[in-house]
């Protein structure tokens, strides 16, 4: 529940900041990945209150942690390098260029971990 807390005030937050407090120089492929991070954030961050009342509402939630952790680390990789880059342009991952990627396949394995719960309930 804190996690899902969490990361929907920051994606709120930053959805506001990208309508209203970008500058306007920024390109607009940019403005159209930093809204991409933010709805990517906002989905998983309803993905994991949603996974708080299963935990709510299921004895043994220990199996639960499983997409709780991926979410958590695929929206700050994907999600944050998405934020970075726009904020700070193109070449500010340096050698963490690849962590864009990363962070969307920890999404996707969060997703599919959701899989594996249902052939253990």
């Amino acid at each position: 529940m804190i996690f899902a807390g969490l990361n929907g005030a920051i994606a709120a937050g930053l959805a506001a900041v990208g309508a209203h407090a970008l500058p306007a120089s920024i390109p607009e492929a940019d403005i159209a990945m930093f809204t991409m991070a933010t709805q990517f954030h906002l989905f998983h961050a309803l993905a994991l209150l949603g996974l708080a009342a299963l935990a709510h509402n299921t004895a043994g939630t220990r199996h639960l942690m499983i997409p709780v952790w991926l979410f958590q680390a695929g929206v700050l990789a994907f999600s944050g390098s998405l934020y970075v880059r726009v904020v700070f342009g193109p070449g500010s991952l340096g050698a963490f260029h690849w962590i864009t990627p990363l962070g969307g396949l920890a999404l996707i394995a969060g997703w599919l971990s959701l899989l594996a719960l249902k052939r253990e309930n």
